[in-house]
């Protein structure tokens, strides 16, 4: 019978520790394999996607599909109420993580007014990112 309890076992400590010391990427489940056994940790797959849907449901991390890419991948959420979002590089396909305050304002203004909820661990956005813009400042978006 499951009663919802969370038992820190040592395997649930060292996939979420690999995920947390990850905080600003996405990592897929034969990363995180591959990450555990390079620090010598013996964890079966079957146990990390176990551990991972624990995990999300606890809100302890985010699970999204992301273009371009052919696995789920899984992103540690912060546990106070930052407010941040994913870029996907439209040129160069990285994904960089931008924590803005200013997002709170449209996610407020998107609850009140249109009553939705977003989710940021899910939220993804499509752009150029900085790199590929190039050093020069943007003072214009062009759309």
């Amino acid at each position: 019978m499951n009663t919802g309890k969370t038992y820190k076992t040592k395997q649930r400590e060292c996939i979420l520790e690999c995920i947390r010391k990850k905080a600003d990427a996405y990592i897929t489940i034969q990363q995180l394999s591959d990450e555990l056994e390079r620090q010598d940790r013996k964890v079966g797959l079957t146990t990390i996607y176990r551990t991972l849907d624990k995990l999300e449901q606890e809100k302890a991390i985010a699970k999204i599909s992301i273009d371009g890419v052919g696995a789920t991948c899984y992103r540690y959420l912060p546990q106070d109420d930052d407010i941040f979002f994913s870029l996907k590089c439209e040129k160069c396909g990285n994904v960089i993580n931008i924590d803005c305050a200013e997002l709170a304002h449209l996610y407020r203004h998107l609850s009140h007014e249109h009553r939705i909820i977003i989710n940021p661990g899910k939220t993804m956005f499509y752009g150029i990112c900085e790199k590929c813009v190039g050093a020069k400042a943007m003072t214009q978006v062009d759309i």
